[in-house]
């Protein structure tokens, strides 16, 4: 998932300084699990907005599951909220970057409205982990390496993104010459070659990395899922919550 972070609020202030009429976005992916896009935090935020002035016409809290970036569904909400949209000065998203010009774009090529759009989160990467710490673990390069280096990405785990073994600050005791605080990237491969019993497969020689497949904008293509089959899974986990 993408984990963010919410940008100082002043920061927030000052892109919709003389915007009014404000719609709020949010997002009932990523956002809700770190606090930045949930139902709850669209609504706190209206609340501050609220006190320094603003008029919000329009809080669009997207339950859990409900991707801003994925159309599709989120796609239904915006044409509920249309007439807010149209009226309003600005948007607010309370979602990552690529939700806000996911819903820049539908608004725009599907629905004919142009606003202002204004980011209250900063994006920071894909992590994992939960429900209270994640750690980055992809920095989706296009191009994994994983199947060579034992399940651990040197891009993401070495500051200096290594292929072919540690560089010579590596410390006696496996630390980062960078960050002593923070374990090799190749010792915690090594010690996993050696668990798995494969430290000779080390010793090949990796070729340099295909960076060219990390040029963005990236474009992917893919058959359309059967939405509704496949919330019956959902459902079903739902279900065998208690919910």
């Amino acid at each position: 998932m993408n984990a963010q972070e919410p940008k100082p609020f002043e920061e927030i202030l000052g892109y919709l300084e003389g915007k009014k009429k404000i719609v709020l976005m949010g997002c009932g992916g990523c956002a809700t699990i770190f606090h930045t896009g949930g139902i709850k935090d669209v609504n706190e935020m209206a609340e501050k907005l609220t006190a320094h002035g603003k008029e919000i016409t329009g809080k669009i809290g997207l339950p859990f599951g409900v991707f801003t970036c994925y159309l599709p569904m989120s796609s239904m909400f915006l044409k509920e909220h249309r007439k807010e949209i149209e009226e309003c000065d600005a948007m607010l998203m309370q979602s990552c970057g690529d939700g806000e010009q996911a819903v820049r774009g539908y608004l725009e090529e599907e629905m004919g409205i142009v606003k202002p759009m204004y980011p209250s989160n900063n994006a920071l990467g894909f992590s994992s982990g939960g429900p209270t710490e994640f750690k980055e673990e992809c920095q989706a390069c296009g191009e994994c390496e994983l199947g060579k280096t034992f399940g651990i990405c040197p891009f993401v785990q070495c500051p200096k993104g290594l292929l072919n073994g540690p560089c010579g600050g590596t410390t006696a005791e496996g630390k980062c010459e960078v960050d002593p605080t923070r374990d090799c990237a190749w010792a915690m491969i090594y010690r996993r070659a050696e668990q798995l019993g494969e430290v000779d497969k080390l010793l090949e020689i990796v070729e340099p990395h295909h960076w060219s497949k990390a040029v963005r904008p990236r474009r992917l293509e893919v058959e359309p899922i059967d939405l509704m089959e496949e919330l019956k899974g959902t459902k079903k986990v739902i279900e065998q919550l208690g919910v």
